[in-house]
């Protein structure tokens, strides 16, 4: 049998299908799924074997095939990514269910398939990354990619010197996880407020609300200034714009680069196949995968 067009290409790192499928078009995970479980897609394998209804975690390979309604897919030639001031009040999601408003005035402005990488809370206001590159958001989302996060806070308490150790020296949640910040400076107080600056490398929920709130500060407004090498610089509330190329690449370096993105997707792989074969269900092709095309990346 024939196989169809449009192989992923050999240097392609195996990912879910659901990944691939988001990856490729400009559906929501909530369609991704939808059409996944409804059998509109099909998976050709090297070999020419076919599924006809393959899963949401199957993995597909570099020269694998997907159809969907019978076209076969294709990675983006260039991914977009931009930055977004966002502004105060807004929730952090595609359409929220209760009619607050949400992202998707923005997100229809923006190439399809874009995404906002993680999420501020509703009153936080600042720099938000979207993107159509999984691969890019998630090196920004992992912690050990240290693409720290600057804030800036307005507390209504008068912070005495040295008070701002506590940010960095830990604060232990009401989870009992110990949360720190790996900077944190007094920019300007007065008998009513202080202002601060937090740098974090952790990624928690609500992480600075939550550590102000175990200090006994009041947090009368935060404001997220950079990612990364990034910062909004002139860019007006409520505004986005595509990152010019040098802002690409220094922010890529920030986070270690693809091939260190590469690397971190390749020892999960090899988890997973670890996982598999102690419990008596090897993934051969998988395995073979590692064999032939980790050693390159070692």
């Amino acid at each position: 049998m024939s196989l169809p067009e449009h192989d992923l290409g050999p240097e392609f790192v195996p990912r879910r299908l659901d990944k691939l499928v988001a990856e490729c078009t400009p559906l929501s995970a909530v369609k991704i799924r939808d059409a996944i479980i409804g059998g509109r897609l099909r998976l050709t394998t090297r070999a020419g074997s076919v599924r006809e209804a393959p899963r949401i975690s199957d993995l597909v390979f570099g020269q694998d095939v997907v159809t969907l309604d019978g076209q076969a897919l294709a990675r983006r030639e260039r991914e977009f990514v931009g930055i977004w001031n966002k502004p105060k009040s807004v929730t952090c999601t595609a359409r929220d269910p209760q009619g607050k408003q949400d992202l998707s005035r923005w997100l229809k402005e923006m190439p399809p398939g874009s995404f906002a990488v993680g999420r501020l809370d509703r009153a936080t206001t600042g720099l938000m990354l979207f993107t159509t590159d999984g691969d890019l958001a998630n090196g920004v989302l992992q912690p050990d990619h240290h693409a720290s996060k600057e804030y800036w806070l307005w507390l209504n308490d008068c912070l005495a010197e040295g008070d701002e150790k506590a940010f960095t020296d830990g604060v232990r949640l009401g989870s009992g996880v110990l949360a720190r910040a790996s900077a944190a400076v007094i920019t300007h107080k007065s008998v009513d407020y202080t202002e601060l600056l937090l740098t974090l490398e952790q990624g928690m929920n609500r992480q600075i609300r939550r550590m102000c709130r175990a200090l006994n500060y009041r947090l009368l407004h935060l404001h997220r200034r950079s990612i990364g090498p990034l910062g909004l610089d002139e860019l007006a509330i409520g505004s986005w714009r595509s990152l010019y190329d040098h802002e690409l690449d220094t922010l890529w370096g920030a986070i270690g680069q693809r091939e260190g993105v590469t690397t971190r997707q390749i020892a999960a792989l090899r988890r997973e196949a670890e996982r598999r074969r102690r419990e008596g269900v090897p993934y051969e092709r998988l395995e073979s995968w590692l064999a032939g095309d980790v050693a390159l990346r070692r």
